[in-house]
């Protein structure tokens, strides 16, 4: 992306928040992109290897089975007060 682009994406992006009539949304936009500007300095998501992956799933499947852990409800909305 050009710096011309850039510059008139982020023009349009403050266009369209300019438009929010709701004070939910614009907290919920302001916490969203404080925890998007956060991110950027943390370092890159881990990665594992098969085996690893494969040890997880089984530990997951257990604690699964001994309910521990949330809901997919729970899950559910937790990432909707997170965005």
């Amino acid at each position: 992306m050009t710096t011309i682009e850039l510059e008139a994406s982020k023009a349009e992006l403050v266009r369209e928040i300019l438009n929010i009539e709701n004070s939910e949304t614009i907290g919920k936009l302001r916490k969203y992109l404080s925890k998007l500007r956060s991110n950027k300095e943390e370092a890159s998501p881990c990665e594992y290897t098969l085996e690893e992956v494969r040890q997880r799933l089984a530990i997951t499947g257990k604690d699964a089975i001994a309910g521990i852990g949330i809901s997919g409800e729970e899950m559910e909305q937790r990432m909707k007060d997170i965005i």
